[in-house]
């Protein structure tokens, strides 16, 4: 149960992040194509305050998702995360008061069904690798 808790927190933390950076993008807008006006536009990404949040976000799903995969297979985590288009389509609704379509919301109760069956399963390790074994597509050089 930690371990769907720890990974559903990570999907909502990966959420709010692309909204924050969503936000952020729309209010910067496009760069031309030319030199001053690329420069330009990377300082405005890089310090806007709603860009600057959306990495940190993104970065606590990183961690989040880091410590998900230390407690169970990647079979197990990587579709719990797909968590995040439930969210993001919420958040993109409530926040950026985005139009967010029938055909949408019925992926999203796709997507709800599919994280379901894969909850549903057991999250053991079914691969343990010990410390100073050898990982996939590695050779044990022990003797």
């Amino acid at each position: 149960m930690k371990t769907v808790l720890i990974t559903l927190l990570a999907a909502f933390s990966a959420s709010v992040g692309e909204t924050f950076l969503s936000y952020g993008m729309s209010r910067i807008g496009q760069a031309d194509w030319n030199v001053r006006s690329i420069i330009n536009w990377l300082l405005s990404v890089f310090t806007c305050p709603q860009i600057i949040a959306g990495i940190l976000f993104l970065a606590c799903f990183f961690f989040l998702y880091l410590i998900a995969l230390a407690r169970a297979d990647l079979s197990y985590v990587l579709p719990l995360t797909a968590a995040s288009f439930v969210f993001a389509a919420i958040l993109a609704r409530i926040f950026l008061r985005e139009d967010v379509t029938l055909m949408r919301w019925l992926g999203v109760v796709v997507i709800i069904a599919g994280i379901t069956l894969v909850g549903a399963g057991s999250r053991q390790r079914t691969v343990t690798i010990e410390p100073g074994q050898a990982g996939p597509g590695q050779q044990n050089n022990a003797r």
